[in-house]
């Protein structure tokens, strides 16, 4: 029966080239539908791994030796206490600073990154013994 405007129609024929053009488009859709799959797969894989804590894995020796010792003239415009023990850093004591750029006393980081590789600021990661080995 139909819509009243499309009484008396009668349906078209498709020709060939219409049916190749819905071929093509039923094709490409379907391939847009795998890739969607594939890159929502990737997307999952990494959130799982930036949401993976790392607590609890220590950083390497070598990341550790390697962090920079600030002079106190540089530390005067940043942090003015250490976020490990909550002590103000003063002239005469040693500091670490992180890649991150937060500073510490140098007893205090080389101790939590013993335990635990992350900036205990920000959650900047230092490679771990595994990540330091495997990295060129």
């Amino acid at each position: 029966m139909g819509l009243p405007f499309q009484q008396g129609r009668r349906p078209r024929e498709l020709t060939a080239e219409d049916v190749e053009a819905r071929e093509r488009k039923r094709q490409r859709w379907e391939a847009w539908l795998v890739e969607e799959k594939r890159i929502e797969a990737h997307w999952r894989e990494v959130e799982e791994r930036m949401n993976a804590p790392s607590y609890g894995v220590p950083a390497s020796k070598y990341a550790i030796v390697r962090l920079y010792m600030p002079r106190w003239c540089e530390l005067t415009r940043g942090e003015h206490r250490c976020a490990i023990c909550l002590e103000d850093l003063e002239l005469g004591n040693k500091f670490s600073r992180m890649p991150c750029h937060h500073s510490f006393h140098q007893l205090c980081i080389f101790k939590w990154l013993r335990i635990n590789r992350l900036c205990p600021v920000c959650q900047f990661a230092l490679p771990s013994d595994e990540e330091q080995a495997a990295s060129p």
